[in-house]
């Protein structure tokens, strides 16, 4: 089994030469390394060529920002029989790729794997134990807390890019989709990645023994961390919304869109009645937030309709879809 690694990188120097290094002692040896960057981003070069010699290791360029963009590169160019994905701020365990390839050898029905990023923030480790994951339930709810999971081997629904890994047979021509927005991190998109897999039927499964240890970095992008961006928050929203309507059976969907207006949805969409409960705390901030978040319900409804719309046209047999108001 061939086995591949693409790393995204964007003005990070330092973490990428750490993600490097920890792929030079593997257990079990990469056989092709792809790391995706800008055009201008000289210092993700450098860093690239100083280890031509220790990793089959190869730079692709890409023109557009955002992280969409540069997953599909490596999903083109790859010639692995399987793709694991890898944030620039994280550092593969030495067991981690004989691990995936054997989980994957074992189980042939199995369309990918991923596994515990174990997070490093703010100058500690982020401990927790959680028995659920990577699970997205009927209504629309969907729980990550990839980085805290325990327990066995289970399927489950979506698995976090910083540690996600495809079979190319069972990928075939799908690609990370380019209507999500964002110029960088472009949220959700792994989600809407794995989602559409399943929506054909495929496997997924998580392994907390498949560890990387994820060093929080900062973002220079659009997508930052930290803080509240109002466009930034509405286009997580806008991908988080497109990504459910397209996966959600109709009663998901008709009890989802109002609950994530009225109420909220875990840590997701900010709701009415969420407003009106951190209003003392925070001040105009909630309001703030709770317009970006209908904002964005709004938008990512509109693109489901919009493409609903289009493959009615086409002649597709869909259902009528009415205009949601906000």
């Amino acid at each position: 089994m061939r086995f591949s690694v693409a790393i995204p990188s964007y003005r990070r120097p330092l973490d990428l030469r750490r993600a490097l290094e920890a792929l030079t002692r593997q257990e079990r040896l990469v056989d092709e390394v792809i790391v995706v960057a800008r055009k201008d981003d000289s210092e993700t070069h450098a860093v690239v060529h100083g280890f031509v010699h220790t990793l089959p290791v190869g730079l692709h360029l890409v023109d557009k920002p955002g992280v969409v963009e540069a997953y599909n590169r490596a999903l083109d160019v790859t010639t692995g029989d399987v793709i694991s994905f890898v944030d620039d701020d994280a550092a593969p365990h030495a067991d981690w790729a004989r691990k995936i390839v054997q989980a994957l050898a074992d189980d042939p029905d199995l369309a990918g794997v991923g596994g515990k990023d174990h997070i490093f923030q703010y100058g500690e480790w982020v401990e927790g134990a959680k028995p659920v994951v990577g699970i997205v339930r009927w209504h629309g709810r969907a729980i990550g807390r990839h980085h805290l999971g325990v327990g066995s081997k289970r399927d489950v629904d979506c698995l976090k890019a910083v540690n996600m890994s495809v079979r190319m047979e069972a990928v075939g021509k799908l690609r990370m989709d380019r209507r999500l927005r964002g110029n960088g991190a472009q949220w959700h998109c792994e989600l809407k990645f794995c989602l559409d897999l399943r929506k054909q039927g495929k496997r997924l499964a998580y392994d907390p023994s498949i560890v990387v240890d994820h060093f929080v970095a900062p973002r220079h992008d659009d997508d930052m961390r930290g803080g509240f961006s109002p466009p930034t928050y509405e286009n997580e929203i806008h991908n988080l919304t497109l990504a459910l309507l397209e996966y959600l059976s109709p009663a998901g969907r008709w009890v989802m869109v109002p609950y994530a207006l009225a109420i909220g949805i875990g840590t997701s969409y900010f709701g009415f009645l969420q407003a009106l409960r951190f209003w003392p705390t925070m001040g105009k901030t909630t309001w703030l937030k709770f317009a970006a978040s209908a904002r964005g319900l709004h938008a990512g409804w509109e693109t489901w309709r919009r493409n609903r719309v289009a493959s009615f046209a086409d002649g597709d047999s869909v259902h009528h879809v009415g205009k949601l108001n906000l």
